[in-house]
Parts: structure tokens; sequence; C-alpha cells
């Protein structure tokens, strides 16, 4: 590994949940920030709030870093496509990009593309994305050095949403109802608003296009995938209320899918299947064998990884959520920068 440089980053996001805790985690290793950006104004190392103007930002953050001997981050915590947009020309002038925000890596294949580009010409920028999968957990940095030191990704597995996993693992060995799960989940704030936006799988299969990418896979679209819901589909267009009403009258053919999986010895999560060697990616209920590793995952997050010379799989697991761990995951990257 190279030699470290000093940093030079610029925080976008940092009044929400993740950047505060990111700056709280900059100032335990004595990293203080260059700029701090929101959504209208903007800091920069002078302290004075000024409006957002992402162009004096990469100027200034270059000045910084070349008078330093430095290299120019920018750490997006935001959700702002916005943002996003200016990916690109951040990494076309070698400001390298931490990024928070699955939206353009689970996007169009060629706007993906796009920034591998950019960030491999010259000058040579660096594009991280860890917390993108799994938040800390590191699952992406694992699967790009494996790839590097010649292992050939067979498939990767995960279990990526905590409240799937919860409701799977109610649900388990017939302890509760479907209904009752989904319904337990929510008023523990486990679930979005409306529940539907986690049972969907959407998020899992963004998570799934990631890992697909990153694992070498070529031709994989969100659109192309096959997902399945755990919203019946009568069930898609109500309110959240006749939603959790309804949803009752399905208990009883999930518990039939659910023992019918137990009866063979195996059980049912819901996960992303990302096969590399069939060229195919799948997102929904997973039955496994009672050896496979997602049956030790309780309420964590967890991703298997099979090469062709890991036959057992290679596991990461943890917490998958949280404020402090994608913190420390977003600081793990901006270092990675540095070399």
């Amino acid at each position: 590994m190279t030699t470290a440089v000093n940093p030079v980053v610029a925080v976008i996001g940092y009044t929400g949940d993740v950047g505060t805790c990111l700056l709280t985690a900059m100032e335990r290793i004595n990293l203080k920030p260059f700029a701090l950006v929101r959504s209208k104004t903007m800091q920069l190392s002078d302290g004075q709030d000024v409006p957002v103007d992402y162009g004096l930002l990469s100027d200034r953050l270059l000045e910084a870093s070349k008078s330093c001997g430095g290299v120019a981050i920018v750490a997006d915590v935001t959700a702002s496509s916005a943002v996003q947009a200016q990916y690109k020309e951040w990494l076309s002038r070698g400001i390298s990009v931490v990024a928070a925000n699955k939206g353009i890596f689970a996007g169009p294949e060629a706007a993906y593309r796009d920034l591998l580009a950019a960030a491999s010409s010259p000058p040579v920028a660096r594009l991280l994305h860890e917390t993108t999968v799994g938040a800390g957990l590191p699952v992406l940095g694992t699967l790009g050095d494996l790839k590097a030191s010649s292992h050939s990704i067979v498939s990767v597995e995960g279990i990526l949403s905590g409240t799937l996993a919860f409701v799977l693992g109610a649900v388990a060995g017939g302890k509760t109802s479907l209904s009752e799960a989904v319904r337990e989940a929510k008023e523990l704030g486990y679930t979005e608003p409306d529940p539907r936006d986690d049972l969907n799988g959407m998020d899992v299969a963004r998570k799934a296009v990631i890992l697909a990418r990153v694992a070498g896979m070529g031709g994989v679209e969100l659109g192309g995938l096959s997902i399945e819901s755990l919203v019946p589909e009568q069930l898609r267009d109500v309110s959240v209320d006749e939603f959790l009403a309804g949803l009752g009258a399905y208990d009883a053919s999930f518990a039939e899918r659910v023992a019918g999986v137990e009866r063979t010895g195996g059980r049912l999560h819901y996960a992303a299947k990302v096969d590399v060697e069939a060229g195919k990616v799948d997102v929904g209920p997973l039955a496994v064998e009672a050896s496979h590793p997602f049956n030790n995952a309780g309420p964590d997050n967890m991703v298997a990884i099979t090469t062709n010379y890991y036959s057992r799989p290679l596991v990461v697991q943890g917490a998958g959520a949280g404020g402090d761990v994608t913190a420390t995951g977003v600081l793990a990257d901006i270092l990675r920068c540095t070399h």
C-alpha cells in the first residue's frame, strides 16, 4: 500500500443522522473537515456560510489539497440525486468521491460505467461506496479485494434487510403469522411508515444490483431483476390501514410455504442471490438447507461469498443499518482515498 497523504474533505449532508455521526467519528481521529455543505449553504475553511456553489467548492478543495500535498475528497451522506449529478465532474477533476446513497450505483448501468471511467482517467480519483450495501460491513471492499487477488466470484448471497429478517424470523417455526409479524415490526419502528416499502423488496433489489456489478457482472439493470414482493397484488394500491387489515387473509398460504421448506430441514429467508456464473440475479424468499450460514444470521445483515477458492462461503455479518456504523464505514472509505 502506498503512503497515506492528508485528506482534504468536504462533507455534504453534515446535519443529517449519518452526517452528524460522521463528524463525531472524524473528531475522534482528529480529522477536521475542510468544508461542510448542506442543501443551500456551505462553510469552507473560514467558517463563513455562503450559498452552495459546487464549482467554487471544487476549486477550493483542489487548491487546499495541492498546497498541503493531500487528496481532495467529497463525502456525500445525503439522499440527493442533485448531489450525485456532480460526481462525474468531481471525479474528472481528480476529486475522490465517497458515497452512502445507493441511487446512482443501482441506476442505469451506463451512468455507473461513466463514473468508473471518470475515476480511472487522469487525474485519477477514487470512487468508493462501501456503505451502499450493509452500512459499515466490509462487503464491497471484500468483493473487490477477492477479485483483485485472482478469485473468480461464483455467487454472492445476502440478507440485506433487517426488517425482512425480523419478519421471516418471526414466522419461522410457526411462531407467529405474517400479518402479526409485519404489525409488530411496524410498532417497533423497524419498518418504513408504509411497511410495503420494505416488503416489496426494492431496497434489497437495489443492493443486489450493486453487489452484482461489483462482483463483475455486466448488463444488470434493476428493471430486469426477478423480484418477488411480499405484498399481495390486491393490497398494493390500498391505504396503509387497509393493507394491514387485509394482510391476514394471506397468513395461511405463507405459513404453509414456510412449513413446506422447514419440513425438509431448511429455512426461508428474504435474500438476494447473485449467481455470477449463471448471469442471474434473484430477490425474494430463498429456501436454504440447514447448514447454510443464513440460519445463524439472527437480526443481522449477512453476505455469503462463494469463489473458486472459497467453496465454503466467506461470510460477512453484522448490523446493516444505523448512523454510527454507516458513518464509520464512510470514514473508512475516506481513509482509503488517502492511499
